[in-house]
């Protein structure tokens, strides 16, 4: 099969994909605790999803970017956490060159939910400066969609720490999780009030936004949910599933000009 990874290809290869149309893919992900029974590395599966993805389209993967905004889990050893300014910056100078390049469907596979005000921010400002369309995908939102939640999990709740991250590491990179490695896992009041994930808390039935972290609302395991169902068979369903609507989604967004007329001041 054709190789995809840009990181194995030469210059006049990736001169003849940008001719014949391919888009350039750019994964990113982070490096941070999923519990002490699962490997920091998430970043991993927005590459390998990416690559799967390009495998069917004939597109083009870039090297990841393994880190992302984590300040929240910043009290776990291992962690790397960028500020959002470095984020913001460093994304825009990669789809700065793949425009320089001749790519014009780019799209960024971002594997960590806590970069999405960022990235928000900036394709917004692509847009304005560029005027080209640049989305963001989730390759685990597109996996897990609701259908797909009940099925595998049914009304549990999943949660950082324990699923769905377990399951599609460990099919994934097999080997990688040890759920025998798993300790205590809950969701903590902080300061009495039910926290609405890691940006806040919730009063009187109303979101507040505040800054949490991870430490305040689970026990020192990190787990916010039960890592021990956990298997590859979920993960393979998850990523089957994504692999999927992505190709589908990627094949959407190709065939239309991501060009757009200049926006009316």
């Amino acid at each position: 099969m054709e190789n995809v990874f840009v990181g194995k290809m030469s210059w006049r290869q990736v001169e003849a994909a940008v001719a014949r149309g391919a888009a350039a893919f750019f994964p990113m992900g982070s490096t941070e605790e999923h519990g002490p029974h699962a490997p920091m590395g998430d970043y991993m599966a927005a590459e390998e999803i990416a690559l799967r993805v390009a495998r069917q389209t004939q597109d083009l993967v870039f090297p990841t970017l393994p880190f992302s905004y984590s300040e929240y889990f910043r009290h776990f050893p291992g962690t790397i956490t960028l500020s959002d300014k470095c984020l913001y910056q460093f994304v825009w100078e990669v789809v700065a060159c793949l425009i320089g390049s001749g790519f014009r469907h780019i799209v960024l596979f971002n594997g960590h939910k806590g970069n999405e005000p960022t990235l928000l921010h900036l394709v917004r400002d692509l847009r304005r400066e560029n005027h080209l369309l640049v989305p963001v995908v989730s390759p685990l939102g597109f996996g897990l969609t609701p259908a797909l939640s009940k099925e595998v999990y049914g009304d549990y709740k999943i949660g950082h720490g324990g699923e769905p991250m377990g399951s599609l590491m460990g099919y994934l990179f097999p080997g990688t999780v040890d759920v025998s490695k798993a300790e205590d896992w809950a969701v903590k009041d902080f300061y009495g009030l039910r926290p609405s994930g890691l940006n806040g808390v919730v009063f009187e039935g109303v979101e507040v936004s505040m800054a949490v972290c991870m430490e305040d609302v689970t026990p020192p395991s990190g787990s916010l949910s039960d890592p021990r169902m956990a298997s590859p068979e979920k993960g393979q369903r998850i990523v089957e599933e994504s692999v999927a609507r992505l190709v589908r989604f990627v094949k959407w967004f190709k065939s239309i000009d991501p060009k757009i007329k200049e926006d009316k001041k």
